[in-house]
Protein backbone atom coordinates (compact mmCIF):
# COMPACT_ATOMS: atom_id res chain seq x y z
CA UNK A 1 0.00 0.00 0.00
CA UNK A 2 3.28 2.23 1.03
CA UNK A 3 4.74 1.55 -2.08
CA UNK A 4 1.84 2.47 -4.17
CA UNK A 5 1.44 6.00 -2.32
CA UNK A 6 5.16 6.62 -3.06
CA UNK A 7 4.17 5.83 -6.66
CA UNK A 8 1.29 7.88 -6.86
CA UNK A 9 3.19 10.92 -5.17
CA UNK A 10 5.94 10.65 -7.80
CA UNK A 11 3.93 10.79 -10.64
CA UNK A 12 1.92 13.91 -9.28
CA UNK A 13 5.60 15.18 -9.01
CA UNK A 14 7.31 14.10 -11.99
CA UNK A 15 4.25 15.84 -13.76
CA UNK A 16 4.18 18.97 -11.94
CA UNK A 17 7.80 19.19 -12.86
CA UNK A 18 6.89 18.41 -16.41
CA UNK A 19 4.66 20.91 -16.62
CA UNK A 20 7.09 23.59 -14.80
CA UNK A 21 9.91 23.39 -17.15
CA UNK A 22 7.02 23.35 -20.22
CA UNK A 23 5.99 26.69 -18.85
CA UNK A 24 9.37 28.22 -18.65
CA UNK A 25 10.65 27.07 -21.85
CA UNK A 26 7.83 28.42 -23.57
CA UNK A 27 7.91 31.73 -21.86
CA UNK A 28 11.86 31.77 -22.64
CA UNK A 29 11.33 31.36 -25.86
CA UNK A 30 8.35 33.93 -26.82
CA UNK A 31 10.92 36.44 -24.53
CA UNK A 32 14.28 35.76 -26.22
CA UNK A 33 12.34 36.04 -29.86
CA UNK A 34 11.01 39.32 -28.95
CA UNK A 35 13.81 40.87 -27.42
CA UNK A 36 15.51 39.52 -30.59
CA UNK A 37 12.90 41.54 -33.18
CA UNK A 38 12.99 45.01 -31.24
CA UNK A 39 16.75 44.97 -31.36
CA UNK A 40 16.78 46.58 -34.50
CA UNK A 41 14.42 49.38 -33.29
CA UNK A 42 16.02 50.49 -29.63
CA UNK A 43 19.16 52.43 -31.87
CA UNK A 44 16.36 53.95 -34.37
CA UNK A 45 17.30 57.86 -35.24
CA UNK A 46 14.26 58.71 -36.98
CA UNK A 47 11.51 57.69 -35.53
CA UNK A 48 7.62 59.14 -34.31
CA UNK A 49 5.46 57.54 -31.15
CA UNK A 50 2.28 58.47 -30.19
CA UNK A 51 1.04 57.45 -26.90
CA UNK A 52 -2.41 57.82 -25.01
CA UNK A 53 -2.86 57.67 -21.09
CA UNK A 54 -6.42 57.36 -19.98
CA UNK A 55 -6.27 57.46 -16.07
CA UNK A 56 -8.67 56.56 -13.42
CA UNK A 57 -10.17 60.11 -12.79
CA UNK A 58 -10.61 60.72 -16.51
CA UNK A 59 -7.83 62.68 -17.36
CA UNK A 60 -6.57 61.38 -20.86
CA UNK A 61 -2.93 62.46 -21.48
CA UNK A 62 -1.52 62.33 -25.12
CA UNK A 63 2.16 62.92 -26.09
CA UNK A 64 3.82 62.81 -29.68
CA UNK A 65 6.56 62.51 -29.62
CA UNK A 66 9.18 62.88 -32.40
CA UNK A 67 13.13 63.03 -33.19
CA UNK A 68 15.15 63.20 -36.44
CA UNK A 69 18.88 62.39 -35.62
CA UNK A 70 19.79 65.45 -32.96
CA UNK A 71 16.88 66.80 -33.11
CA UNK A 72 13.38 66.24 -30.75
CA UNK A 73 10.34 68.02 -30.33
CA UNK A 74 7.30 66.66 -27.86
CA UNK A 75 3.82 67.81 -28.04
CA UNK A 76 1.69 67.27 -24.96
CA UNK A 77 -1.88 67.28 -24.53
CA UNK A 78 -3.46 66.92 -20.95
CA UNK A 79 -7.74 67.12 -21.27
CA UNK A 80 -9.68 66.88 -17.95
CA UNK A 81 -13.32 67.24 -18.09
CA UNK A 82 -12.89 68.77 -21.88
CA UNK A 83 -10.04 71.37 -20.35
CA UNK A 84 -7.28 71.16 -22.71
CA UNK A 85 -3.72 72.24 -21.90
CA UNK A 86 -1.58 72.08 -24.35
CA UNK A 87 2.77 72.05 -24.06
CA UNK A 88 5.07 71.74 -26.99
CA UNK A 89 8.92 71.17 -26.02
CA UNK A 90 11.61 71.31 -29.27
CA UNK A 91 14.98 70.84 -29.00
CA UNK A 92 16.97 71.62 -32.04
CA UNK A 93 20.41 70.10 -30.65
CA UNK A 94 21.70 73.68 -29.20
CA UNK A 95 18.64 74.72 -27.10
CA UNK A 96 15.25 73.78 -26.10
CA UNK A 97 12.68 76.17 -26.07
CA UNK A 98 9.09 75.28 -24.09
CA UNK A 99 5.89 76.76 -25.20
CA UNK A 100 2.35 76.52 -22.94
CA UNK A 101 -1.14 76.56 -24.43
CA UNK A 102 -3.61 77.19 -22.16
CA UNK A 103 -6.93 78.70 -20.20
CA UNK A 104 -4.25 81.34 -18.94
CA UNK A 105 -2.92 82.02 -22.46
CA UNK A 106 -0.02 81.41 -24.34
CA UNK A 107 3.95 81.04 -23.12
CA UNK A 108 6.98 80.51 -23.63
CA UNK A 109 10.15 80.13 -22.06
CA UNK A 110 13.45 79.94 -23.95
CA UNK A 111 16.67 77.95 -23.02
CA UNK A 112 14.67 75.50 -20.92
CA UNK A 113 17.64 72.73 -19.14
CA UNK A 114 14.86 69.62 -19.43
CA UNK A 115 13.70 68.00 -22.22
CA UNK A 116 11.59 64.63 -22.20
CA UNK A 117 13.19 61.99 -24.77
CA UNK A 118 11.10 59.20 -25.39
CA UNK A 119 13.28 56.11 -26.51
CA UNK A 120 12.55 52.89 -27.99
CA UNK A 121 12.22 51.00 -25.04
CA UNK A 122 12.20 46.95 -24.99
CA UNK A 123 9.86 46.13 -21.85
CA UNK A 124 11.56 42.67 -21.65
CA UNK A 125 14.89 43.74 -21.54
CA UNK A 126 17.60 41.47 -19.70
CA UNK A 127 21.36 41.90 -18.70
CA UNK A 128 21.84 38.10 -20.25
CA UNK A 129 20.32 34.50 -21.03
CA UNK A 130 19.78 33.65 -17.40
CA UNK A 131 18.31 36.90 -15.89
CA UNK A 132 16.11 36.04 -19.03
CA UNK A 133 15.31 31.93 -17.57
CA UNK A 134 14.29 33.17 -14.09
CA UNK A 135 12.09 35.87 -15.22
CA UNK A 136 10.40 33.28 -17.79
CA UNK A 137 9.74 31.58 -14.73
CA UNK A 138 7.52 34.06 -12.63
CA UNK A 139 5.81 35.16 -16.32
CA UNK A 140 2.06 34.80 -17.43
CA UNK A 141 2.15 35.17 -21.24
CA UNK A 142 -0.77 34.58 -23.59
CA UNK A 143 -2.01 35.26 -27.00
CA UNK A 144 -4.63 37.98 -27.89
CA UNK A 145 -5.64 40.38 -30.34
CA UNK A 146 -5.59 43.99 -29.98
CA UNK A 147 -6.93 46.83 -32.29
CA UNK A 148 -5.94 44.49 -34.74
CA UNK A 149 -2.21 44.01 -34.06
CA UNK A 150 -1.48 40.26 -32.72
CA UNK A 151 0.30 40.54 -29.23
CA UNK A 152 1.40 39.12 -25.84
CA UNK A 153 -0.43 39.51 -22.91
CA UNK A 154 2.46 39.39 -20.41
CA UNK A 155 1.93 39.61 -16.66
CA UNK A 156 4.78 39.58 -13.90
CA UNK A 157 7.64 39.53 -16.23
CA UNK A 158 10.94 40.13 -13.50
CA UNK A 159 14.18 41.68 -14.39
CA UNK A 160 16.77 44.40 -13.15
CA UNK A 161 15.42 46.11 -16.16
CA UNK A 162 11.40 46.50 -15.54
CA UNK A 163 9.91 45.30 -12.45
CA UNK A 164 5.99 44.66 -13.34
CA UNK A 165 3.21 43.78 -10.78
CA UNK A 166 1.49 40.46 -11.19
CA UNK A 167 -1.34 42.91 -12.29
CA UNK A 168 -0.07 44.72 -14.26
CA UNK A 169 -1.07 43.61 -18.09
CA UNK A 170 1.51 44.14 -20.91
CA UNK A 171 0.90 44.31 -24.39
CA UNK A 172 4.08 43.47 -26.68
CA UNK A 173 3.63 42.96 -30.56
CA UNK A 174 4.30 39.17 -31.82
CA UNK A 175 5.64 41.16 -35.16
CA UNK A 176 8.16 43.30 -34.11
CA UNK A 177 8.67 43.14 -30.08
CA UNK A 178 7.36 47.02 -29.70
CA UNK A 179 5.29 47.58 -26.64
CA UNK A 180 1.89 48.62 -27.40
CA UNK A 181 -0.20 49.18 -24.29
CA UNK A 182 -0.65 48.83 -20.42
CA UNK A 183 -3.39 47.67 -18.40
CA UNK A 184 -3.02 49.05 -14.71
CA UNK A 185 -6.60 49.20 -13.16
CA UNK A 186 -8.24 51.84 -14.89
CA UNK A 187 -5.49 53.35 -16.47
CA UNK A 188 -4.54 52.65 -19.88
CA UNK A 189 -1.86 53.32 -21.90
CA UNK A 190 -1.28 52.63 -25.73
CA UNK A 191 1.57 53.60 -28.01
CA UNK A 192 1.73 53.77 -31.91
CA UNK A 193 5.35 54.16 -33.92
CA UNK A 194 6.28 55.44 -37.19
CA UNK A 195 10.12 54.82 -38.06
CA UNK A 196 11.78 56.50 -41.05
CA UNK A 197 9.49 58.76 -42.06
CA UNK A 198 10.04 62.25 -39.66
CA UNK A 199 10.24 65.30 -41.64
CA UNK A 200 12.31 68.61 -40.83
CA UNK A 201 9.04 70.12 -41.08
CA UNK A 202 7.90 68.79 -37.62
CA UNK A 203 10.85 71.02 -36.02
CA UNK A 204 9.47 74.25 -36.90
CA UNK A 205 8.76 76.59 -33.56
CA UNK A 206 5.66 78.03 -33.60
CA UNK A 207 5.52 82.18 -33.83
CA UNK A 208 7.28 82.88 -31.10
CA UNK A 209 5.46 86.78 -31.42
CA UNK A 210 1.89 85.30 -30.31
CA UNK A 211 3.37 84.30 -27.08
CA UNK A 212 4.56 85.81 -23.89
CA UNK A 213 8.13 85.12 -22.78
CA UNK A 214 8.14 83.66 -19.50
CA UNK A 215 11.64 83.84 -17.56
CA UNK A 216 12.97 80.98 -15.86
Amino acid sequence: MKKKIFKIIGIILLIVIALFLIHTFRNYVIISDLQNKIAKYVNSTNYRTKSVTSESDGTIITMDYYKKDNKEVVFMERNLNGEISKISIYNNGERKDTFYDNKEGKTVQLGTDNFMSINIYNFLETDNNWQTLFGSICSNIKSTNCDGKDCYIIKGFLSSMTLSSTSVETYIEKDTGLYFKTVDGENISTREYEFDKVDDSIFVEPDIGLYTIKEK
